[in-house]
């Protein structure tokens, strides 16, 4: 400050003219010997007005040539509003005071009147903010947003001239530059009047203007809007400072820009803040909004009571918000009664979308199969008997991964309301107001007893059915079930997890009246190849299942249905009816495992534990320009020719470049997934071998002829060593890599001990396996494996993994076929 000439610099819009001239009249209250020069300066956000403000700089186009001056010593201070404020200042610039607050809210201004909800579809709003549109759209999803820039009169003349049915502005701005309009929420002809107004300074563009308050709830501002803020050069003016600051606009301030920092968001992120300090009651409240897909908002609210540090209390109380803003609607997804093809499509869909999968142990193995290779994967059942996790902890995880910010799966078998504990998980999170969603499983409690052909209800038997818990704390002196009512019930009763106390149930129903001749069942793993089965009458069905060995988990039936058992019974049939096999090979093998066991009869658990990922390199880049100098191509799996067309059309490789190039491919479903593309294999071996293929098309070439091996990186030597032997020039392209899954470790050693055969589809997955077992299962290991050819074979051997078998044709039908025939007892 020169000379006692204290200069505040300026945008040159009427707008922020008219807000610096309050700085300046605010300051002259309390030092009125002051000289005060405003100095308007253009800045960049002011020039460019036919694009959005992201579209060249966001936040700091308002406000950069003012900071630029204060650096330079040309100005001694700037005068901005809040919303327009960088999130973080110069280094030697520092916010000096804010002013008390105006209104916060939102202005729709229309020439008709019609409120934002009854406005046609179609109707055009203006806003360059895209916080305004996505509100707007929640309020009317009807209407369309249109890019409006330019000044609050610029605006108001676009909206006269009938290019947009309404246009959305800030009530601070329209108060301050005395705009008036009549207020839909005030009897009719009742103005909104500012402080222009009140001294007949009214604009002449507010004629016939209708003023629509969206309420601040449901259409939150911007931070910061309404206030305004003074920069400074960093320990200047500090007298002046003090005496124009508001320190509860400042508490109001700092949590709604401490929300925003904390989302990385600008001045047009996609996110609103409003918080109100209540002096009285000492409480700062917030709401907030944010649309992390830039297209749907979360609401929050939340209140904190301010002790000593208000500054400190209102940055928690933005943290607090921000947590619970970022949260993602947390999935309980019941997983069904064991038979992966029992999984709902709407669980599949969650279980490959989500970040985190906590996973119960009564789930098909294959079900994770489908989850993101990114996801992480968090084992929450029984280990040896004894529970892994807590209830409680499971609850905490999951609140935990939630405001974290993760999509989260809790996945649980069956259905989570159905003794799943899934309420308990609903309510921890309601708590901690997370949003969840409950995705109902197919139930043990009708779907075994189907695959078992017992129907729960049946014209003239049942027309009724009640699901009970046999699950009873054995330290109770009596139990909770009302066994007088379910004796006396004609419906089919069913007891889930109650085989221990087999024996008590039954004593119980018979004591209460049951009659003791009343069939009953116990079904064991139902709807899967595991499943068991005994029936007797109630006297002696506690008997009948422990001589017959029956183990947990089970499920206990009692009703006259259970006589159509043996008229009824479906499941099982099939030569491999009963059997379990576990596949380790990728996910597009273990699809075509499952086609090729699904008609004999086999369970197929997929369990991959390898999976390929693309490459992009320089020599891949390098190969795919010059493709028509080959004239033939390799491809030794189905995984090298997907990702090759991919390839090719994300970097537009027109595909008559391949006219004249030849094919050469292992295995019928290498060259079947060539011609899905157009192209026909023009060599396939005998026998589908990198070996095979040497042997024979190798002697078939000529010796000007170039080849492109597309396949995986550090693939086998054998073709490239054949090639180079017999003069052939060639290009070894590794398309991708083969990535071990170590997230399924866990898995596989509960898995494997369940399991008949463990097939082994190549000598990476063989190098998984031998790698993810536990000394104890391989030691223990009582499933056979199953190798798909000579060199995996040799791979597993040299690893110490004992091979069984392995398949005479290379593919997945090949090995299904040697499970056939040891099955038949042929070896």
């Amino acid at each position: 400050m020169n000379n006692n000439t204290l200069r505040i610099g300026t945008r040159k819009s009427r707008l922020a003219m008219v807000q610096t001239e309050i700085v300046r009249e605010e300051i002259l209250a309390h030092f009125p010997f002051l000289e005060i020069e405003i100095v308007p300066m253009s800045t960049k956000g002011d020039q460019i007005l036919d694009r959005s403000l992201t579209s060249f700089g966001g936040k700091g186009v308002f406000t950069k040539e003012l900071e630029e001056a204060l650096l330079k010593g040309e100005i001694d201070m700037a005068v901005h509003s809040a919303k327009d404020m960088p999130m973080e200042f110069p280094k030697g610039l520092a916010l000096g005071a804010v002013l008390s607050r105006e209104d916060a809210s939102d202005v729709l201004v229309t020439t008709d009147g019609t409120p934002v909800k009854e406005m046609a579809p179609g109707s055009i709003i203006g806003t360059s903010s895209l916080r305004r549109q996505i509100q707007i759209r929640q309020m009317n999803p009807q209407v369309q947003v249109k890019l409006l820039r330019g000044n609050v009169q610029t605006r108001i003349e676009k909206l006269k001239n009938g290019q947009y049915n309404g246009i959305l502005l800030a009530a601070a701005g329209l108060n301050r530059l005395g705009i008036c309009g009549t207020s839909l929420a005030a009897e009719h002809g009742q103005k909104l009047v500012g402080e222009a107004c009140m001294t007949g300074m009214q604009d002449e563009a507010a004629d016939s203007l209708y003023f629509e308050h969206l309420p601040m709830e449901q259409f939150v501002p911007a931070a910061g809007q309404g206030i305004l803020a003074v920069e400074i050069r960093q320990g200047e003016l500090a007298e002046i400072m003090k005496a124009i600051h508001s320190a509860e606009t400042e508490a109001e301030l700092t949590a709604e820009r401490e929300f925003l920092t904390i989302l990385g968001g600008g001045c047009n992120a996609p996110c609103g803040a409003h918080c109100r300090l209540d002096k009285e009651t000492g409480k700062l409240s917030m709401h907030v909004m944010y649309a992390k897909d830039g297209v749907h908002p979360e609401y929050r609210r939340s209140e904190i009571f301010l002790y000593d540090d208000i500054l400190k209390d209102a940055k928690k109380l933005a943290h607090d918000l921000a947590v619970l803003v970022r949260c993602r609607p947390v999935y309980l997804v019941g997983a069904g009664p064991g038979d992966a093809g029992l999984f709902t499509e709407k669980g599949l869909d969650c279980v490959r979308r989500a970040d985190v999968i906590i996973y119960d142990n009564l789930i098909s193995g294959s079900i994770l199969n489908e989850a993101r290779l990114d996801a992480e994967l968090i084992y929450a059942g029984k280990r040896s008997g004894s529970h892994y996790m807590k209830q409680e902890e499971i609850s905490a995880l999951l609140v935990k991964k939630a405001l974290e910010g993760h999509r989260v799966v809790r996945l649980k078998g069956g259905d989570p309301f159905i003794f799943g504990r899934g309420g308990e998980e609903a309510l921890e999170l309601s708590k901690m107001d997370i949003p969840f969603e409950i995705v109902p499983g197919v139930s043990s409690s009708y779907s075994v007893p189907a695959y078992a052909g017992i129907p729960v209800t049946h014209r003239g038997l049942a027309s009724s059915f009640h699901v009970v818990t046999g699950h009873e704390d054995g330290n109770k002196t009596s139990s909770a079930l009302d066994y007088r009512t379910l004796a006396k019930e004609e419906g089919t009763l069913i007891f889930l997890m109650g085989l221990k106390n087999l024996d008590k149930i039954a004593a119980n129903l018979i004591a209460n009246g049951k009659d003791p001749k009343t069939p009953a069942a116990v079904l064991e793993r139902g709807t899967i190849a595991a499943q068991r089965s005994v029936k007797a009458d109630l006297e002696h069905i506690a008997e009948a299942a422990e001589k017959a060995g029956i183990q947990t988990p089970a499920i206990s039936v009692v009703g006259s249905v259970v006589e159509l058992k043996d008229n009824l019974s479906w499941f099982g049939r099939g030569i491999l009816a009963g059997k379990r096999v576990m596949v380790t090979g990728t996910r597009a093998f273990a699809r075509e495992m499952d086609e090729a066991f699904q008609p004999l009869g086999a369970e197929l658990v997929a369990l991959s534990l390898i999976e390929v990922r693309p490459l992009w390199n320089e020599v891949i880049e390098t190969a795919l320009k010059k493709l028509g100098s080959y004239q033939w191509i390799v491809f030794t799996s189905g995984n090298g020719v997907e990702l090759f067309f991919t390839l090719l059309r994300e970097q537009g490789i027109d595909l008559r470049r391949l006219m004249q190039v030849k094919f050469a491919v292992i295995g019928r479903k290498t060259a079947d997934a060539l011609l899905q593309h157009g192209f026909q294999s023009d060599f396939v071996p005998e026998q589908f071998s990198g070996a095979d293929l040497a042997a024979e098309w190798i002697p078939t070439l000529k010796p000007d002829e170039k080849v492109a091996l597309f396949r995986a990186e550090n693939g086998s030597r054998v073709l490239t060593e054949a090639l180079a032997e017999a003069g052939i020039a060639y290009d070894d392209i590794g398309l991708y890599e083969t990535w071990t899954d170590l997230r399924r470790q866990e898995e596989l050693n509960r898995a494997i001990r369940e399991v008949d055969y463990v097939t082994v589809a190549s000598s990476s997955a063989a190098q998984a396996l031998a790698a993810m077992l536990e000394p104890e299962q391989r030691e223990n290991l009582t499933a056979k494996l199953i190798s798909i050819g000579p060199s995996t074979t040799k791979t597993m051997k040299q690893l110490g993994l004992s091979v069984y078998a392995d398949a005479v044709e290379y593919t997945a039908e090949g090995m299904a076929a040697v499970i056939q025939a040891d099955v038949e007892g042929m070896f």
